[in-house]
């Protein structure tokens, strides 16, 4: 199978109580979903969400449950089997029963820790294909599951699609606001989108293809989609960056300091070095890989005549795309980054240090950041 022809998957996340097998019976049931595998994970002696998804037909899908713990610890070498599997084991005459499959995740999971799995094993990644993840919130709880659940953080983080239920449920309109605001804030990259009685067209999960940047089919703008930020002046602060903040500037709200999860969005606005660049992605990943939940970037870099798109999940980094051409006549770069306890100081420190290329500032500062790292493990230890 070649890369071209891998299975796209689809990971639907989103805590306890969201709509997710709400959401999951009404796709199944529309056209183009068709020969879906649905891969199932259920917490719990006990499963029954694989009990509640119809099938729109007879044979027209398949429902498998992961029911012997959660996908993001006990069960990752056993969902891992279970995904290297299924080609053979949902075939007939040698060929797949299925056309995608569909993973959704108990409301405890953290995705992050999944979307690994999907990218890195590499007997999966050359059969299947991570399309998009997406997440499921609560428009009645979603807000205070936000504030009181890192996994619900989590989820709505690294989302490339954000889907609002029970918002038709008599929800007032400057709670919903706000909820909406606060995703917005937290994943400036993701769409958001409403639900209409937990049902949503399935166009919106088909079309989603955002993990990839070589092979994306998404057009560019909306790749990165940060049509939630706007620009803001710098002064002195960098010189070569231009600050992206969100409307509402939550950075420099003074009740968000112990929110760990959060989003920053920078600009360049002169080509880059490609080797700069390069030794700053080479060092980034590795040093602050698992706080760095996801970034995302559509970088100008100096002697190309397109820009270079990267991606990454923690410590996975996807190889940089060189495209051909650019989509418009903004070749500025940018680049967004969803991080936990990475604070914005120290992602502008690395910019500076390595704009210039000073060996003696480089490791001065990969010193300071591998003792705060090694703090922060022993304090979380103790």
């Amino acid at each position: 199978m070649s890369l071209k022809e891998r299975i796209p998957v689809y990971l639907l996340t989103g805590f306890l109580g969201s709509g997710k097998t709400t959401l999951l019976n009404s796709l199944v049931k529309q056209p183009g979903m068709e020969r879906s595998l649905i891969l199932i994970n259920e917490f719990g002696e006990v499963g029954l969400d694989h009990l509640l998804v119809s099938h729109a037909k007879e044979d027209d899908n398949l429902v498998v449950e992961l029911d012997s713990g959660c996908l993001c610890c006990a069960t990752r070498g056993d969902f891992a089997k279970t995904l290297r599997d299924t080609p053979w084991r949902y075939a007939r005459d040698g060929q797949p029963l299925f056309d995608r499959v569909i993973i959704e995740t108990t409301g405890l999971a953290d995705p992050t820790s999944i979307i690994q799995t999907l990218m890195r094993d590499r007997t999966i990644h050359l059969q299947f294909r991570l399309q998009g993840v997406v997440t499921a919130v609560d428009a009645i709880n979603g807000a205070s599951t936000i504030t009181q659940h890192i996994e619900a953080r989590k989820q709505v983080s690294v989302a490339d699609l954000l889907l609002v239920t029970k918002a038709d449920l008599n929800i007032e309109k400057h709670t919903l606001d706000a909820l909406l605001q606060q995703l917005a804030e937290r994943n400036p990259t993701a769409d958001i989108q409403m639900t209409n009685n937990g049902t949503v067209a399935a166009n919106l999960i088909l079309q989603l293809d955002h993990i990839e940047p070589a092979d994306s089919s998404i057009p560019l703008k909306k790749w990165l989609n940060i049509s939630s930020v706007s620009a803001q002046p710098t002064g002195n602060n960098l010189k070569a960056f231009a600050q992206l903040k969100p409307i509402s500037e939550p950075q420099n709200d003074i009740n968000r300091h112990n929110d760990h999860i959060q989003a920053h969005c920078f600009i360049f606005d002169e080509p880059l070095s490609e080797a700069k660049f390069g030794m700053w992605v080479d060092i980034m990943v590795p040093l602050f890989g698992k706080d760095l939940l996801r970034f995302k970037g559509i970088i100008n870099i100096q002697g190309h005549a397109g820009p270079v798109v990267i991606h990454g999940v923690q410590h996975t980094y996807h190889p940089a795309a060189y495209l051909p051409e650019w989509p418009d006549d903004d070749r500025r770069s940018k680049l967004v980054f969803i991080t936990y306890d990475i604070d914005r100081q120290t992602l502008e420190r690395t910019f500076e240090v390595f704009k210039e290329r000073n060996y003696e500032t480089e490791a001065k500062f990969l010193s300071e950041a591998q003792n705060e790292e090694h703090s922060k493990q022993e304090a979380i230890s103790v």
